[in-house]
């Protein structure tokens, strides 16, 4: 693995800043300088960190990162300076907060070193572009779909895939690679043939679509959407552009703000009883509208209003109770928790509670259940090589649990499993959480039809 030939040194003896000592002026990121300058340097983070176990380092750790993002915020370097390694390779999992006393937010730190650095530096066209001219618009995201499957039906994806021309073309070459042919379907469209929610109607849901998912694994969503209405919801599909989680990742904090207000102003005339999203990620970042789009008169009410009603799918469908019929499903499955997900939180056991209720399910146990498996976003493209340590790292785990099937709930892990999967085993099948639900309802459908 490349790394840098002298990366910068953190000073890892300075001790927390208290009281009067937080009186230094930051250069830049006072809203965070707090937050960095709570580390205590105890390396607690070394053993739950996806990239320093595979690579350990000490600007790998979130101790490393922390403290040089401190450093350049009191002026001892310059985020440039550390901007190929410590800033890109962190995964922002933060996996290192459940390891963490004071419970310092590395993910959070991270994200907003990259977005002052871009601010400082400018921001790459190409990025630019996606973020601020495909990503946000529906009509652009169904036009890459479009020629995305017309690649596949001429034949010119698949070649460049097998001959390895998508090299070639960056980021979207890397995801050609990594998600395989688009289905001819998106989410948008399948959610059209939803059957009306069984009778009686328990509520009315608003459903947080993450356009990603939309395109690379709409059967996942079909299968949300279907369980759902099995269980008496009927779920409201607004047509949405990306909800601006890869502008925070990304470091291009105005393109996610203007994603924010333009998912707020699609969403906040639906009258529903509450708001769900099947994919992780996307879904906890929309829980923080409130929050990013705080003071902005035209948009917070609307933006709190929102984000205090959005409910991770399956926490949402395990605190109201499956009602629908589950079928036996002679299946063994490992569940791979979604690090999107609030560290602590209810949500990371709500995709057990209601695997549990599927009849004839051998749920066993992962081991690093709860660590990246390096697929966030598009680093398995600027991270090709840690990505891939840290995904074979995963699979070590998945072959010692003896699963048949690796279920998860969030549309990167969803992908990254997959590609792990193809490349360390095979036999192996990665689901979604309410893939298995769906297939369970499916079971016990057909069981009544002959019986009946």
């Amino acid at each position: 693995m490349t790394e840098l030939a002298d990366p910068p040194r953190a000073d890892t003896g300075r001790q927390p800043l208290a009281g009067a000592e937080l009186a230094i002026r930051p250069r830049f990121l006072a809203d965070i300088y707090e937050a960095a300058s709570r580390c205590n340097k105890c390396s607690l983070c070394q053993a739950v960190c996806p990239t320093y176990v595979v690579n350990p380092v000490e600007w790998e750790t979130a101790r490393g990162r922390v403290g040089l993002v401190r450093d350049a915020i009191e002026g001892r370097l310059e985020l440039r300076d550390i901007a190929d390694g410590p800033l890109s390779s962190c995964l922002t999992c933060n996996n290192c907060v459940a390891a963490c006393a004071p419970a310092v937010p590395t993910a959070e730190i991270v994200s907003r070193a990259r977005q002052e650095l871009y601010d400082q530096e400018g921001h790459p066209l190409l990025q630019s572009v996606a973020l601020r001219g495909i990503l946000p618009s529906p009509l652009m995201l169904r036009m890459l779909h479009g020629v995305a499957r017309a690649g596949e039906v001429s034949g010119l994806l698949p070649f460049a895939r097998r001959t390895g021309l998508t090299r070639w073309l960056g980021a979207a070459g890397s995801i050609s690679e990594q998600v395989g042919a688009l289905p001819r379907h998106t989410a948008y469209r399948r959610a059209r043939r939803i059957p009306p929610p069984a009778e009686p109607v328990r509520g009315r849901l608003g459903f947080v679509m993450c356009c990603y998912q939309n395109l690379a694994a709409p059967d996942a969503t079909e299968a949300t959407l279907r369980v759902f209405a099995a269980n008496g919801y009927e779920v409201i599909v607004p047509t949405l552009g990306c909800t601006g989680l890869p502008g925070k990742t990304q470091g291009d904090r105005e393109a996610m703000l203007d994603m924010a207000r333009s998912t707020v102003d699609r969403m906040r005339n639906l009258e529903v009883d509450a708001f769900v999203g099947d994919v992780a990620s996307c879904t906890q970042h929309v829980r923080d509208y409130g929050r990013l789009l705080a003071g902005e008169p035209l948009h917070h009410g609307a933006a709190a209003r929102i984000s205090g009603s959005v409910n991770h799918a399956a926490a949402f469908l395990a605190g109201a109770g499956l009602r629908s019929p589950l079928g036996r499903l002679r299946w063994t499955v490992a569940y791979d928790e979604p690090c999107a997900y609030p560290v602590g939180g209810a949500e990371r056991r709500a995709a057990h509670r209601l695997l549990a209720q599927v009849p004839g399910l051998r749920i066993v146990d992962l081991e690093e259940a709860a660590m990246c498996c390096g697929g966030a976003g598009t680093y398995f493209h600027k991270q090709p090589e840690r990505s891939a340590a840290v995904l074979e790292r995963k699979f070590e785990h998945v072959a010692a649990s003896g699963a048949e099937v690796l279920v998860t709930d969030n549309i990167s892990c969803l992908d990254q499993l997959r590609a792990g999967a193809r490349r360390h085993a095979p036999q192996v099948r990665v689901l979604h959480v309410f893939e298995v639900l769906n297939a369970s309802i499916e079971a016990a459908q057909r069981r009544a039809q002959l019986s009946g």
